[in-house]
C-alpha cells in the first residue's frame, strides 16, 4: 500500500499520480505511510539537532523542555518534542488510571501492560531518531492535539 507524499492519501497500485491531488508518483520509490514525516525536514536540520530530539525521548518532560529551549528553530527537534510530549502525557494518564483501578486485578494488569507497551514505543522512537527519521510513534498517532 502506497501513500501520497503530498497529501497522504492512499495511491492505488500501479498508479503514477495521486488520484486526490495529482502529485506525480514513481512506482520505484519506497512508499511511506502518512505518519512518516522524514521527507519534510532538511538533512542538515536532522543532523544538527538529532541530540536535542533524542533528549526529548530520553529525559521525558525535562528533555522536552530542553529541546524546546535549545532547538526552538529546528522543525525536526520540535516535531520530536511534540511526539515525546504525547508519549509522556499518555503515560501519565495510564499511570493515573492504573492507580485509580488498582483495586481490581484487571485494571492493574492492564495498566502495567499498557505502560510496558508505551515504554517499547519510546525505545522505538529513540531508535528512529538515531536513524534520522521522523515518524509518528505507533499507538499515539491519532492524538492530534499537539500537531
Amino acid at each position: 500500500m502506497a501513500f501520497c507524499s503530498n497529501c497522504g492519501k492512499e495511491i492505488p497500485e500501479g498508479s503514477t499520480a495521486c488520484p486526490a491531488c495529482g502529485a506525480a508518483f514513481s512506482p520505484n520509490t519506497v512508499p511511506a505511510g502518512p505518519w512518516d514525516h522524514t521527507s519534510e525536514f532538511e538533512a542538515q536540520d536532522i543532523s544538527d539537532n538529532k541530540v536535542y530530539a533524542l533528549s526529548a525521548y530520553l529525559f521525558s518532560f525535562i528533555g522536552i523542555i530542553l529541546c524546546h529551549l535549545l532547538a526552538k528553530d529546528s522543525p525536526y527537534a520540535q516535531f520530536h518534542a511534540r511526539e515525546a510530549l504525547k508519549l509522556d502525557v499518555t503515560t501519565v494518564v495510564i499511570y493515573l488510571l492504573a492507580v485509580f483501578f488498582c483495586w481490581t486485578c484487571i485494571g492493574l494488569v492492564a495498566g502495567i501492560i499498557l505502560i510496558v507497551i508505551l515504554f517499547v514505543v519510546r525505545i522505538i522512537s529513540f531508535i528512529q531518531v538515531c536513524k534520522g527519521q521522523a515518524k509518528e510513534p505507533w499507538l499515539i498517532r491519532s492524538i492530534g492535539a499537539l500537531h
